[in-house]
């Protein structure tokens, strides 16, 4: 085989996979309808579930696609989630290693730079005294 014809053919394999999964996903959402039927649940439920699933900022983007917001507007992501994707807790004391600590005020205030940076490497739980 030429390399033309060698391209096309996985060109024609590529686009016959992405056929079946395209297939198979469809059977799978038919699938789920059915069983959410047969448990008395709406799919409304079954999208209020995946949404509460998903990280804040994927379930922003997501809500803001499904009500044709602006395209491109990249949802603001926040900088001091720890290696969990968790905030800190409002209310909370937390600790660094060199002793240092901070107590979150308020869900709207601002997280102390140096606290940010420790907890993407660790969680806050963690740095609770």
């Amino acid at each position: 085989m030429s390399a033309t014809e060698l391209r096309e053919y996985a060109e024609q394999l590529m686009k016959q996979a992405e056929e079946q999964s395209t297939k198979e996903f469809e059977s799978t959402m038919n699938f789920l309808s059915d069983k959410l039927a047969h448990m008395g649940k709406t799919k409304k439920d079954a999208v209020i579930h995946l949404i509460k699933m998903m990280k804040s900022f994927e379930a922003e983007a997501t809500l803001q696609e499904l009500v044709g917001g602006p395209s491109g507007a990249r949802p603001k992501e926040r900088n001091d989630l720890d290696s969990a994707g968790c905030p800190p807790e409002v209310g909370v004391t937390y600790q660094l290693p060199s002793g240092e600590t901070w107590i979150r005020r308020s869900k709207a205030g601002a997280t102390k730079k140096e606290f940010a940076i420790h907890a993407k490497s660790t969680t806050w739980v963690a740095m609770k005294p």
